[in-house]
């Protein structure tokens, strides 16, 4: 018996990739069809973090950074992200990570992104496999945090300028995704082909639950990138199957 699955295997695994773009698609047509976004909310891993994860762990050093900010500016890279290049495309000032106490704004989004992020809860310690304990749903809670203190700060009528968006940005705003790699990725010689597919609908189900948690705080338009996920299980279950 081959060790590798089927190709009836190989297109539910790949169907189950793709299914919550689609979600996605769907539901961030209803609303803000034009690209007038007000600000910017995203989560993920080290592909959009902006500076969480070094915020939590200061360390960073050169090289990242060299090409564009002339010094380590917070992201796995040495130059700009995408997430980057969206918000100038879209008129909007870089994110300033969640996570960063001094010299944030807010007033056009929030990035809850941070290095080595998966979807899942982990169930280990970053000292010990390098993994985020920001997860998915912990981002999504930073999120939720984040509206109601915007709302208390605006109801309590404070004076003055502040870094906090106005309270109703949140349904004219782009929510975000670009997280998955990491829970396949970081132990996938451990859990071979069979792990994928126990994991696979697990974090299917966990981007769309986060999606549903999303659409309900405000009718706003949300993207989704799979990653590299997508790419590398195709790839290793194409070989696989052929």
């Amino acid at each position: 018996m081959s060790p590798w699955p089927s190709k009836s295997s190989t297109v539910t695994l790949q169907h189950f990739l793709v299914v919550w773009v689609v979600m996605v698609a769907v539901w961030g047509s209803e609303s803000y069809s034009k690209c007038d976004f007000e600000a910017i909310f995203n989560f993920g891993d080290s592909n959009s973090d902006t500076g969480g994860f070094w915020a939590a762990f200061p360390a960073q050093s050169g090289p990242f950074g060299m090409t564009y900010f002339k010094r380590p500016a917070g992201r796995a890279s040495d130059g700009r992200l995408m997430v980057d290049f969206l918000a100038q495309a879209l008129g909007l000032p870089f994110l300033s990570p969640y996570l960063q106490s001094i010299g944030s704004d807010y007033r056009h989004g929030a990035n809850y992104a941070t290095l080595a992020s998966t979807v899942l809860l982990p169930n280990t310690s970053l000292f010990v496999t390098g993994i985020s304990p920001f997860s998915l749903a912990i981002q999504i809670n930073q999120m939720k945090e984040f509206k109601v203190k915007v709302h208390e700060f605006h109801s309590a009528r404070k004076q003055g300028s502040t870094p906090l968006p106005s309270p109703d940005v949140f349904g004219k705003s782009l929510y975000m995704f670009y997280i998955g790699q990491n829970d396949f990725t970081s132990n996938l010689a451990a859990i071979g082909i069979g792990g994928v597919k126990q994991y696979l609908p697990q974090v299917a189900a966990q981007i769309a639950g986060s999606i549903k948690e999303l659409y309900a705080l405000g009718r706003a338009s949300i993207s989704g990138s799979q990653s590299r996920t997508d790419r590398l299980l195709s790839g290793v279950l194409g070989r696989a199957s052929s």
